[in-house]
């Protein structure tokens, strides 16, 4: 359906004055002004899935809109005359899977009743004016996923003291921005982001960071300052293959409730882990390359509420190989070292032992007294020296006394 099907056959059949709830998704209309017909009383608008290209509400002085959907259209820019200062009680805006490539100053500066927005896939890249959200204060779910932006300013959500959700995901940001200090729900899924030290978000319950490229390693520490979270999700970041804890005074996200890193590329878990899975209800570990040997007995031997060794299943070794962790007995998860690295460690200790050795040998023999020393006479007689005064003067008087006493002998 066309736009002049709905404006010119459709609309003689119904009566829009009435109409709260108005659904034209799916059909072929690309452009929409209110001036064409009476929306007197409308309050949800769903334009999704058309080929719109531009739409304007400007034969009224007030609007009762509470909701409009203009995803998956053709829009590439919204004119200020769009969301202009008689759209006082819009409450939900989708503008995703367009075209858009600028978000400036004007265009959502009249909505300041706006709670959700999203302006999810789309092109924008660094097109988001620094104080384009400025005016929204009562907004509380923000979505700018997937709209390629390299960064985001720390300004740029200064003034969204009530925003709760936040979504960054799939987009190529390294480094995350200064955000509102009241956010309940982050996603960062996707992105560049390897670092979270310093992210101080007290109130914060959810935290997803799946699919995550370049993550290698998470320290936990470095959400200490999480206090409020409670699900925490690793899901298919496939280079993540440490997950560290390092004991502090204070208990680390003291009310999670749900880990999950599943379809990552964990071999093994580390022990200094066991306090926080041991009081975290649910914790997904499928679908990892799990190395079922020594290093994993301790999860079997958790008290938990669940087995979860019923929920790793061996990568390796071949012997394990496509056995679940349960099912493997705990003599069986035996540790193989490398000896290629251990042997030339044990041969290197034992060469610095023996050196250490004939070092501390030639130490005790320099270290004798000289007046222990025996010297052997001409006739094979054997003179000994004790208490000697080592003096030229005391030497040339033993020597003369030594051979007044051998003539006499004679």
């Amino acid at each position: 359906m066309t736009k002049e099907d709905f404006f010119i056959r459709v609309q003689g059949k119904i009566n829009l004055e009435e109409v709260t709830d108005l659904n034209l998704r799916g059909n072929e209309i690309d452009s929409f002004l209110d001036c064409s017909t009476n929306l007197e009383a409308l309050k949800t608008l769903d334009l999704s899935q058309n080929h719109l290209q531009r739409f304007f509400f400007l034969c009224k002085e007030e609007y009762n809109l509470q909701l409009l959907n203009v995803s998956h259209n053709k829009l590439e820019y919204i004119d200020d005359n769009a969301l202009n200062d008689r759209m006082t009680k819009l409450k939900i805006l989708d503008l995703s899977f367009n075209k858009l490539t600028v978000v400036n100053e004007t265009m959502l500066q009249h909505l300041t009743t706006l709670e959700y927005l999203s302006l999810s896939y789309n092109p924008i890249g660094d097109g988001i004016h620094e104080s384009a959200f400025w005016n929204l204060r009562a907004l509380k779910h923000l979505d700018l996923s997937n709209i390629s932006a390299p960064y985001f300013l720390s300004d740029f959500f200064k003034t969204l003291t009530n925003l709760s959700t936040l979504n960054l995901s799939w987009n190529p940001i390294s480094a995350i921005p200064l955000l509102p200090i009241n956010l309940q729900e982050l996603d960062l899924s996707g992105t560049q982001v390897i670092s979270f030290e310093n992210l101080y978000l007290p109130q914060l319950r959810e935290l997803r960071l799946n699919h995550m490229p370049n993550l290698t390693s998470l320290a936990l520490n470095d959400l200490e300052n999480l206090t409020s979270l409670e699900t925490l999700s690793l899901i298919g970041s496939k280079r993540l293959v440490l997950l560290n804890l390092w004991s502090q005074i204070r208990i680390v996200l003291p009310r999670l409730q749900r880990l999950s890193i599943k379809d990552c590329g964990f071999k093994t878990l580390n022990a200094e882990l066991r306090p926080l899975i041991q009081r975290t209800p649910v914790v997904e570990l499928e679908n990892n390359p799990w190395e079922c040997d020594c290093n994993l007995e301790w999860i079997g031997l958790l008290n938990s509420a669940r087995n979860l060794s019923r929920d790793i299943r061996c990568h390796a070794p071949d012997r394990h190989h496509a056995k679940l962790l349960a099912e493997i007995l705990n003599y069986e998860l035996q540790c193989e070292y490398n000896t290629s690295v251990i042997y030339p460690i044990l041969w290197i200790g034992l060469s610095i032992l023996i050196v250490a050795m004939i070092v501390a040998t030639v130490l005790v023999l320099l270290r004798r007294p000289i007046s222990q020393w025996s010297f052997k006479r001409r006739n094979g007689d054997t003179v000994t020296y004790k208490n000697v005064v080592e003096s030229n003067n005391d030497l040339v008087r033993i020597l003369a006394v030594s051979e007044t006493h051998e003539r006499n002998e004679e």
